[in-house]
């Protein structure tokens, strides 16, 4: 309902911030024919910020998959057990996504709309832009699903490439394979990095990704590369080692480079947090004790640092009765949950209307560059310093913090980066499902000892209600309408699974 209501905003404000409106392009203001790209594109960065972010996919998803956060009072989804809508969303809302985006495409390339696109951008920038959106998109697809219907701008004619095609009349598009569409994304980046023209416009206006520079564009472009090239290091080390060397040089140099989406300032446009804790009043999440404890040092790879992750109050406010960030502890049902009354909230900086959503940051390009460089100590400090200044942490508690850490490894650097990602929980899950780090996380199997409101101590076993997984999930499983309404082809895609079209069925990338 929220991005319905955006776009109909954004439709009925076609003019605002448009370099012109011809007449003869839209000829009623009221009713316009064709949406200009600038609008598509600011629609489609909007629902990419707030879809994969929200309340249902990420507050009851991924950010507790990914144990950033925890269910206060609803807590079967710490346990796997994920609901029809949320299922659908991380299916149906990225689909409709490359739809628009791929508009603007066709917007940029026909003879008929292609001149008066011109107006917001050049069209050859618009459309290597919309390439690394739909690449974005694409991936965060492949990383939840595994093999998915995929459409690619280089191999429009690929026949394993169906999706997006309704109008050339496939209804029922195949999946095609998620180690080919890998591939397929890194050419994707590579060429519409290689294509931008530099000196000229991206998009005129409605970009918070880019901000219309072409120069941005092509960090953007580099550095999603680098993201999926450090996913297949394990399965593929000398492609993903010709990526880095392609791309390492090219990627975000800075926080002034961040990919992000700053959401309104009122309750229609504002950012997906706003509109959970402030609009509809939920009070369901609540940090997770496990992270919680990383933060306090208690557990993990810092526990001889000399002070507490300055972040744990730019991440979370306490309640008036605690001195400390208060955590819930994850995966062990409603009782042990519900007895924890002063549970903290996320910061005010997060509720806000305006808050500035991560898409894809500095911190976390050289946390990759250390892993690609043999766990680069300056590297590693830089990630760790570039996290503390994005959320706000003042200058000396940043240089106390990092001159206590233990020098870069394996654990040190994968476990900062768990910290710096959070609130991108898909990108924590995956990196979670490729390393194994951070691990602090609480799995299926661990206890937790509690007493109870009767005064009873009592013990509690996370046990999943997924049957037959026992461990974090390593994918979600295929939507329901995929078996009713694609059924051949959902067929095929599960029948590639030993175990078939459940959670605990592996991704090509995940070897660990």
């Amino acid at each position: 309902m929220r991005t319905t209501k955006y776009k109909i905003l954004a439709l009925a404000t076609l003019c605002i911030g448009a370099v012109s409106c011809d007449t003869d392009y839209i000829a009623d203001p009221d009713n316009p024919e064709v949406a200009p790209s600038t609008h598509l594109v600011n629609t489609a960065q909007f629902d990419i910020a707030y879809d994969f972010n929200d309340e249902w996919t990420a507050g009851r998803g991924t950010l507790g998959i990914a144990q950033y956060w925890s269910g206060t009072d609803y807590t079967e989804e710490n346990r796997y057990q994920l609901r029809t809508n949320q299922i659908n969303s991380l299916w149906n809302s990225p689909y409709t996504i490359l739809t628009d985006l791929q508009k603007v495409i066709q917007l940029n390339e026909d003879p008929e709309t292609a001149g008066l696109m011109s107006a917001y951008g050049t069209n050859n920038n618009q459309i290597q832009a919309t390439r690394i959106m739909m690449t974005y998109v694409f991936s965060k697809l492949v990383d939840t699903f595994g093999d998915v219907p995929y459409w690619s701008y280089g191999q429009r004619d690929n026949e394993a490439f169906q999706a997006l095609k309704l109008d050339e009349g496939i209804s029922n598009p195949k999946y095609a394979d998620d180690e080919v569409i890998y591939e397929d994304m890194l050419n994707e980046l590579k060429q519409a990095a290689d294509l931008m023209d530099m000196s000229g416009t991206v998009f005129t206006t409605g970009d918070s990704f880019g901000n219309g520079s072409a120069a941005t564009w092509v960090k953007f472009a580099h550095s999603l590369r680098l993201r999926l090239a450090v996913h297949i290091k394990d399965v593929n080390p000398s492609l993903a080692q010709q990526v880095y060397n392609e791309s390492g040089d090219k990627a975000l140099q800075s926080n002034d480079d961040n990919i992000q989406f700053v959401f309104g300032t009122d309750d229609l446009t504002g950012g997906t947090w706003h509109q959970a804790f402030t609009v509809n009043a939920r009070r369901d999440f609540a940090p997770s004790a496990s992270f919680v404890e990383l933060l306090y040092n208690r557990t993990g790879p810092f526990t001889s640092a000399p002070t507490e992750d300055p972040r744990v109050t730019q991440y979370f406010e306490t309640r008036l009765e605690t001195s400390e960030i208060v955590g819930v502890p994850y995966g062990f049902g409603n009782g042990p949950s519900r007895l924890i009354l002063n549970e903290s909230q996320p910061h005010p900086e997060i509720i806000k209307p305006d808050f500035v959503q991560p898409i894809l940051e500095y911190a976390e390009v050289e946390f990759i560059r250390s892993e690609f460089e043999g766990w680069d100590q300056t590297h590693y400090i830089n990630g760790v310093t570039s996290s503390m200044e994005r959320w706000g942490v003042q200058d000396g508690d940043i240089a106390a913090y990092v001159a206590g850490l233990p020098a870069a490894n394996q654990e040190t650097v994968l476990t900062q980066k768990y910290i710096a990602l959070y609130l991108d929980g898909m990108e924590a899950w995956t990196e979670y499902r490729r390393t194994g780090f951070p691990n602090t996380l609480t799995v299926p199997g661990d206890t937790y000892d509690y007493v109870d409101n009767d005064g009873a101590s009592q013990t509690a076993t996370f046990s999943t209600l997924i049957p037959g997984l026992d461990e974090v999930p390593s994918r979600i499983n295929y939507p329901q309408n995929e078996q009713l309404l694609n059924g051949t082809n959902w067929e095929e895609a599960r029948d590639k699974y030993p175990d078939g079209d459940v959670m605990y069925s592996k991704l090509f990338w995940d070897v660990n």
